[in-house]
């Protein structure tokens, strides 16, 4: 066993920030948006090595 193997008396898990519909609405318009790769040829930026 090491020390990460137990919590700390006055431990307290963080309350969420979102809501999983909140989560969602956030998460879509990041699925689609391109890779900095993308984005770079996108912008006709030559790929470096």
């Amino acid at each position: 066993m090491c020390l990460l193997d137990f919590l700390p008396v006055d431990f307290a898990p963080l309350s969420r920030v979102t809501s999983r519909d909140e989560g969602m609405q956030i998460g879509r318009p990041l699925d689609s948006s391109p890779s900095v790769k993308e984005w770079l040829l996108g912008r006709a930026v030559p790929d470096k090595p």
